[in-house]
């Protein structure tokens, strides 16, 4: 399969995703392409029209997740310059975190600890509340499998500005955007260029879930709820972007510009996962990031990536890695989420045929008003093969990765 096979199959074929832009490359120099459309469906008086709206390259995407990639180099740059130590415990940089005064700061960038609020964040009634619960929260046992989580990065956040007094936005404009030359990246999308993540489906239970607004809005319901009543970012999420910013980004970290090669190494080393025996791994995380999974399956990097790669998926169809070893990136922006169905809960294969779906999780269901629902649920499965290993094949065809043996 070639990407733009893969490209097709995952916009126009299996319907997952309503848009992608793919860019990969090395420090100083990189190729990108894309397909699909900003949105698809406008509501108009309870019906919907079909509106398409390519992608262009000045298009804003909801970088979900991938704010926590920034937060991480800020924490960084903090560790760097001496002013964030580590192994010190969180409530000696914030006295707001009341029952964090003996977890070390390291424990919380690398997910090592369990965290646990006094009721969830999003589900708070005012924004002010949702900032109450973050600063309230306390250490936990940590799971036996998946340690990923938002609120190390909505503490760091937080913490980075008590060291620096300094506002979140204010670190990032001057540590990152400002010195790439980032000028499309902030917390303020302008709706007529950002992707539609309006009318996302949820069925759980055999109950159907509809979030509709989220045009020029953040999707995440944490950031959705703190910005801009409590917090400017919240560091977890809540960041919008364009290709080229994000390419900027990329190439920035691998050309040491933000970090030296060796710090980047340092942020994705993995220092969580671990074999079980029994066929189960601990979840391999570095600093507020993904590490290099030994099971490809559960990897959030292409299998031809090293195992220092720092990479971050976000919920919303994104994905970068960085690979400092061999000098390469690669970026997914994309959306999975307008007008898709994104989660089914029970998810298992038994499910998927029970509802009509392919056992892949491909398909269409009728939506709870009878209109048809492309799934997105397991697009996560489909990255290598329509994406990252056609990507490394075309690399090796550039001469930006060595030949295979």
């Amino acid at each position: 399969m070639t990407l733009q096979e893969g490209m097709h199959f995952l916009i126009n074929e299996s319907r997952m995703l309503t848009g992608l832009s793919v860019t990969y490359g090395r420090s100083n120099c990189a190729e990108t392409t894309c397909i699909g459309n900003m949105r698809e469906w406008v509501p108009d008086n309870d019906t919907f029209v079909l509106s398409p709206s390519p992608i262009v390259p000045d298009s804003v995407f909801d970088l979900a997740s991938l704010t926590k990639c920034f937060t991480a180099v800020l924490a960084m740059l903090l560790i760097r310059e001496k002013r964030l130590d580590p192994d010190a415990p969180a409530g000696l940089y914030d006295a707001r975190f009341v029952h964090l005064r003996s977890v070390p700061m390291m424990d919380i960038l690398t997910f090592r600890t369990g965290l646990t609020t006094p009721g969830r964040i999003d589900n708070a009634p005012s924004a002010e509340e949702g900032l109450k619960r973050l600063f309230e929260t306390a250490p936990a046992a940590a799971p036996r499998i998946s340690l990923y989580s938002d609120i190390p990065a909505m503490i760091t956040a937080r913490i980075l500005e008590s060291i620096t007094g300094k506002s979140y936005m204010t670190l990032l404009e001057e540590r990152i955007l400002k010195p790439l030359g980032m000028t499309e990246t902030g917390n303020r999308p302008a709706p007529g260029r950002c992707l539609d993540y309006g009318y996302e489906y949820r069925l759980i239970d055999g109950n159907w879930q509809v979030q509709k607004g989220r045009l020029g809005q953040i999707h995440d319901p944490k950031a959705a709820l703190l910005q801009p009543a409590a917090v400017d970012c919240c560091g977890h999420a809540g960041l919008f972007s364009t290709q080229s910013d994000m390419q900027r980004f990329a190439q920035g970290l691998l050309g040491g510009e933000l970090l030296t090669l060796d710090e980047l190494r340092y942020m994705g080393e993995n220092r969580t996962g671990m074999p079980y025996g029994d066929g189960t791994h601990r979840q391999y995380l570095g600093i507020l990031c993904f590490s290099k999974h030994p099971n490809q399956r559960l990897s959030e990097m292409p299998v031809w990536m090293g195992s220092h790669t720092v990479g971050l998926s976000g919920f919303t169809g994104n994905h970068l890695a960085i690979d400092p070893d061999s000098g390469t990136f690669i970026l997914y922006l994309g959306n999975r989420v307008h007008h898709r169905l994104t989660r089914i809960v029970p998810q298992t294969d038994e499910t998927f045929s029970s509802l009509g779906l392919a056992p892949d999780g491909t398909g269409t269901l009728p939506g709870p008003d009878g209109r048809p629902v492309h799934s997105s649920v397991r697009f996560v499965y489909f990255k290598d093969q329509c994406l990252g290993n056609p990507i490394g094949k075309q690399m090796r065809r550039l001469g930006w990765l060595p030949q295979e043996a």
